[in-house]
């Protein structure tokens, strides 16, 4: 009977696993479904994409014709923020987030890689430059909506691939391929799945069907396990003793002794089985119920968090990343500072550390970072003392000590942090560990603009990515300091009260007023065509500034002559080393110069000017809009007579325009 009894149990406990199978897609933590997809299959768009089947099977027929063409590429569609998992900080950045799922995926597939976000493409193509296709997508644009989405992918693809000197022709009808053959049309049942009936990535929560059934199931479960135990006992034989003589049992109490023991006061064991095996449903259900909550309530699609002004500013910021949170150890290192010492990232155990992989020559995103750091340092006050903030550099390119210290220099943090660099090999090995893409091509380095927050236990705390936006770089120092700050006994206050609303651009078609460099202000804004030259002091790093500053003067006088726009110079001033830097500067070139120079203190009219690095000219027209732009870094600085031919030819085409 026992062992009957047992086999029972048994299936109450299979019956009841079972029923805990069907919550392994919600129990699935899944960090970026973009690259859970695309290891077998050539298209991911979300579930709840709003994209329709049909146009998914007919992206995905484009895929399948490219591959059989001699054009492998597999394409990511990310409507929404949500659909990046939990890496929501590449939200917007397509081309970050291109690099990071190309090295995601770089083990299964190693090909070409599109990505596709409301604000433009981002491309991968491990151990390939990707400056031509870059080339290629730049002239290209994302229409509204998930038909512009579609459109757009479709446009790449076949673009891309012209530009390869391949034509594809998408076959009609089938479906998206998976990666190792092909696959069936989805099903009626399908609902909004990627071609081939595949999922195209788990939903963000549980419809609440499903929750509904998931319930049922277990309420099922605890019931069948009951009755089945009911049966056992009714079905198992009583051991009934022979009558015979009177006898003692050894029980204490009034029970003592017993003249006869009748059948139905003899001891059931089966009550003890009964009792066991609804004790064990119930313990089954209780774990199915837990289970069902607990995915109910964490699940992303279902969670309503309470929203403070706080983080709603955060989430409607585009220009500020509000950080992702990390896990596990932080990854140990040891390579030389800018002083040729030896660091150790051990050495710092007992502070918090702000980890930020920089170029040792960038003059786009990573003096942002820079400045956010020292910012970050400052707000935490006395705290600051335990607090270090570490630099990699991510330039494969310079990375001798006097290139780590030279930037340290020319933006004010020689002794502000530790600026680390090593043998290519070495910052490979860090670049790998940290999870930090850095790609070469023919003109430029980019790399993923990481921050990591480490506590000072050696945890990784958070991980924030620096936005293009001058503008953010104080509020990006307020996030750092407060997010450290949570991590330092007694959390101390940070001494800045920021909004973290988006600041709003100042745009050429706005009229505005600039402090100038030698007193007064300078007049920006539509009225009449005006050309601009963005830049920081600290660009002579990697240029000659203060020659080609000079040799401007020409291109004034040619304007003064023949009515070409007007030149202006505007610093970034929020984010040079001091407020000595620029008139320092100014002090020393050869020759005073001809034309005006502001001061943009808050970065509002280089992020409403458009500008993507240092140095940077702007044509803007009396209507207030710009019609050419050129980053000296990547285009290197025009003649006199270029420039002046580069202005009229962009007037003249938007005149025609018009």
């Amino acid at each position: 009977m026992t062992s009957s009894c047992l086999r029972r149990a048994l299936l109450v406990v299979v019956l009841a696993l079972a029923a805990l199978g069907l919550l392994s897609p919600a129990a699935r933590a899944d960090g970026d479904p973009g690259s859970d997809v695309l290891v077998y299959q050539n298209l991911f768009v979300a579930a709840d994409s709003n994209i329709s089947i049909p146009q998914q099977v007919e992206l995905g027929n484009l895929l399948t014709a490219a591959g059989k063409d001699g054009f492998p590429v597999r394409v990511a569609v990310i409507a929404t923020r949500d659909d990046l998992g939990a890496i929501t900080a590449l939200w917007k950045q397509p081309a970050s987030y291109a690099h990071f799922l190309g090295v995601e995926l770089s083990l299964a597939y190693a090909q070409r890689l599109l990505v596709v976000m409301p604000n433009g493409f981002g491309f991968s193509w491990q151990g390939h430059s990707t400056t031509g296709a870059y080339q290629v997508l730049g002239k290209l644009s994302v229409g509204s909506g998930p038909n512009g989405l579609v459109t757009a992918a479709e446009t790449a693809v076949r673009s891309l691939a012209a530009a390869s000197g391949i034509q594809i022709t998408a076959p009609a009808g089938g479906s998206a391929a998976p990666a190792g053959g092909s696959a069936p049309p989805a099903g009626p049942g399908a609902g909004a799945a990627s071609p081939g009936g595949q999922p195209a990535a788990a939903p963000s929560g549980l419809p609440a069907p499903l929750i509904a059934a998931i319930v049922a199931g277990a309420l099922v479960v605890i019931a069948l396990g009951g009755w089945l135990a009911r049966r056992a006992v009714l079905r198992s034989p009583r051991r009934v003793p022979a009558l015979g003589p009177p006898r003692k049992l050894g029980w204490p109490g009034k029970l003592g002794s017993l003249s006869r023991l009748r059948p139905s006061a003899w001891p059931r064991p089966s009550r003890r089985v009964l009792s066991g095996t609804w004790m064990a449903g119930g313990f089954v259900g209780v774990v199915v119920a837990g289970i069902v909550l607990h995915s109910v309530v964490t699940s992303p699609g279902n969670a309503t968090p309470a929203s403070t002004p706080v983080s709603s500013a955060l989430a409607a910021n585009d220009n500020l990343d509000p950080g992702a949170p990390l896990t596990g150890d932080a990854p140990g290192f040891t390579l030389t500072d800018q002083f040729g010492q030896q660091v150790s990232l051990s050495a710092f155990r007992g502070k918090a550390v702000v980890l930020a992989f920089n170029d040792a020559e960038c003059t786009t995103i990573c003096p942002l970072t820079t400045a956010a750091l020292v910012d970050a340092k400052a707000m935490l006050g006395k705290a600051g003392s335990q607090v270090q903030l570490l630099g990699i550099d991510a330039n494969p390119k310079a990375t001798s000590v006097e290139d780590v210290l030279s930037y340290s220099q020319l933006h004010g943090m020689t002794y502000e942090w530790r600026y680390l660099t090593g043998s290519v090999a070495q910052l490979q090995s860090v670049w790998k560990a940290y999870s930090v893409g850095v790609t070469i091509s023919q003109s430029t380095i980019d790399h993923e603009p990481a921050i990591f927050v480490i506590s000072p236990q050696g945890k990784l705390a958070r991980l924030y990515l620096t936005q293009m936006a001058y503008s953010a770089v104080p509020q990006l120092g307020q996030l750092l300091a407060s997010e450290v700050a949570s991590l330092l006994p007694g959390h101390p206050a940070v001494q800045s009260h920021l909004s973290y609303a988006e600041a709003a651009g100042i745009t050429p078609a706005t009229g505005t007023s600039l402090p100038g460099a030698e007193g007064g202000y300078v007049s920006l804004g539509p009225g009449q065509p005006r050309l601009y030259l963005f830049f920081a002091t600290w660009d002579q790093e990697v240029t000659t500034l203060a020659g080609q500053m000079e040799a401007l003067n020409a291109y004034q006088a040619a304007a003064s002559r023949s009515g070409l726009p007007p030149l202006a110079a505007i610093d970034e001033g929020g984010i040079e080393p001091s407020a000595t830097a620029l008139p320092g500067f100014l002090a020393g070139l050869g020759q005073p110069l001809s034309y005006p120079v502001a001061i943009d203190g808050d970065g509002r009219v280089a992020d409403g000017y458009g500008v993507q690095g240092v140095p940077w000219f702007a044509l803007a027209t009396a209507t207030g809009k710009v019609v050419w732009s050129r980053e000296v870094t990547v285009s290197g600085w025009p003649s006199t007579a270029s420039l002046e031919q580069q202005v009229r030819a962009a007037l003249a085409s938007a005149s025609a325009k018009n």
